[in-house]
């Protein structure tokens, strides 16, 4: 379904966003068919042309970070130009997985894939996608084949992403997230419990013994608040597992 809010938007910037992304190449099939998208006022079409482009999503991760981060922020914010609902979660999710999967992956690039995808997390307003970004974040930070960015994890870091997997931190966050229900909320702790695991072998392969054994234990911490989230009676013997 078409969105009928695409067009006549303050400076144009969709358009020159477009340009920047297409080189500038007026004339070329990408920028054409975007303009095309643009002309109908079809976000959904806008965006998956994006995406599917490769030279454009290499263009977002080389570009400064701000640059970067800004572009992939408008991309973000024409979501809520797509009325069908489903449409724009299907969308909003290749966009996460677009720019994960690009074969960047120096550390610069790690940095700005992450920081893309925290910009889309701020800009979604339904719990159970922020939840999802959320889980998308921890993965590919902890996965992602960057040392510093696996770090970062680290609970007694001083980073976002460390302070977040700090006691009962997450768990605070997703409050928050209206209509989460257990299933997500247990999906999350699960891929938090994997991302951990993956700290805790890096820290040993580094001789970080005291951190590989605080990950360790975060990981197992969050695999406790997993069954948690499962029957009452399969959270009775958690508590008592945990407190015993």
């Amino acid at each position: 379904m078409a969105s009928t809010t695409l067009v006549n938007t303050v400076d144009a910037a969709e358009l020159r966003l477009v340009h920047y992304l297409g080189n500038h190449e007026a004339t070329s099939p990408f920028v054409l068919s975007c303009e095309t998208a643009i002309t109908q006022a079809d976000a959904a079409t806008l965006l998956q042309t994006v995406i599917s482009h490769t030279p454009a999503v290499d263009k977002l991760l080389l570009s400064s970070s701000e640059e970067g981060i800004g572009a992939f922020s408008l991309l973000s914010a024409l979501l809520d130009r797509i009325e069908d609902a489903a449409l724009a979660q299907e969308v909003m999710k290749s966009l996460v997985i677009a720019v994960e999967a690009n074969s960047n992956n120096s550390g610069a690039a790690v940095e700005n894939k992450i920081g893309m995808i925290c910009a889309l997390y701020n800009l979604r307003r339904s719990g159970a996608e922020k939840c999802w970004i959320l889980g998308r974040i921890l993965s590919y930070a902890a996965f992602s084949g960057d040392e510093n960015s696996v770090l970062s994890l680290l609970p007694e870091r001083n980073s976002t992403l460390g302070q977040l997997l700090v006691g009962n931190n997450l768990e605070r966050l997703m409050i928050g997230f209206e209509g989460l229900g257990n299933a997500e909320k247990r999906g999350l702790f699960f891929i938090a419990s994997n991302a951990l695991g993956k700290v805790a072998e890096v820290c040993k392969e580094k001789g970080m013994g005291q951190e590989a054994v605080a990950a360790s234990a975060s990981k197992q911490r969050f695999l406790l608040k997993m069954m948690g989230t499962y029957t009452s009676t399969v959270s009775i013997i958690v508590r008592y597992c945990h407190y015993d």
